[in-house]
């Protein structure tokens, strides 16, 4: 057995000394904004559901970087914050519709975790500009690039505006851009947010059924326009708080959102629309007393202090029993 393993060792270091006269693969160190905010939500996801404080400190230095570079209320959103080359010139490269809808959910995922107003307003702002920049107003859905790109890039059949709608293999840009605009809505009630991504998801309805997996973000965005959102807002910072979140966010549901809130944050400049009118009111946050609320389709419940009760009330919300 000893000599066995011995040979195995020997012939694993051959192979890796021979391996290391062949030439090194390259590795594209580009960072770009759209693959950077899929990562920083799977890192806020995984963040909050693990409590992984580094993932979720990572996650948001991540996302920092994304909106103080590629971000200019002018230009909109950028492609590329940094290339593979070091000695390669900063350029500004038009974003694309999933550069902006992955950074708006990407910020809305930031502002449930960090209670921080800023990040929620960072995800409006994506999102309205994705809305004046690649949406068709005529027959719905979003286009995957700016008009102005058409009559710049003269390219044969890249300079073709395209509707991503399958997945491929990464979520496609129209349901994703719809989910944050059914998230935007679920927090602000503004109508507009809605109607949009409901003509979006409205385009391929028809054909949505062929692609079996590789149309599972359109199942998601589906999901979202069909069901009632649910959120949970837990407002507290003592041991109750920390209990209430964690069962705030132990059931798995498609549309349902948690949102943590120190005391100083329940308030209405630091609240979206929807939670403005209710959050600042409740008789139990002037008693500083940890409580969550659940609201469900623009209606909330009663705040409960007790995990217990919360568990109920949110299997009752999702489940509909």
């Amino acid at each position: 057995m000893v000599r066995h393993r011995g040979q195995q060792v020997r012939r694993t270091l051959e192979h890796h000394a021979a391996r290391l006269q062949r030439p090194t693969p390259f590795v594209d160190k580009t960072v770009y904004v759209n693959w950077n905010a899929m990562c920083v939500s799977a890192y806020l996801q995984a963040a909050q559901v693990l409590q992984l404080d580094s993932a979720r400190k990572f996650a948001l230095r991540s996302l920092d970087r994304i909106l103080s570079e590629a971000w200019d209320e002018e230009r909109g959103l950028a492609h590329v914050i940094a290339y593979a080359d070091p000695n390669a010139g900063r350029r500004f490269i038009p974003g694309m519709l999933d550069d902006y809808a992955f950074a708006a959910m990407a910020s809305l995922d930031a502002y449930e975790v960090t209670g921080a107003i800023s990040y929620f307003n960072f995800a409006k702002r994506i999102a309205d500009v994705m809305i004046a920049r690649f949406a068709d107003v005529k027959s719905g859905g979003f286009f995957d690039t700016e008009a102005s790109l058409e009559e710049k890039l003269q390219l044969g059949v890249l300079s073709t505006r395209r509707k991503p709608f399958q997945d491929a293999p990464t979520p496609a840009g129209n349901p994703s851009a719809a989910i944050a605009l059914l998230r935007l809505h679920a927090y602000t009630s503004d109508a507009k947010y809605r109607e949009v991504a409901e003509r979006a998801l409205g385009v391929f309805a028809g054909a949505a059924e062929q692609f079996g997996i590789y149309a599972g973000t359109y199942g998601i965005a589906a999901s979202w326009l069909s069901r009632p959102h649910t959120q949970v807002v837990v407002v507290g910072e003592n041991d109750n708080a920390a209990a209430l979140l964690r069962a705030a966010i132990a059931p798995y549901a498609v549309n349902k959102s948690v949102v943590h809130l120190t005391d100083s944050e329940a308030v209405a400049q630091n609240l979206p629309p929807v939670l403005a009118e209710t959050v600042p009111s409740l008789p139990a946050l002037k008693e500083k007393k940890s409580v969550a609320i659940v609201c469900t389709n623009f209606a909330c419940q009663p705040p409960v202090e007790s995990p217990e009760e919360l568990s109920k009330m949110l299997r009752e919300a999702i489940t509909g029993r």
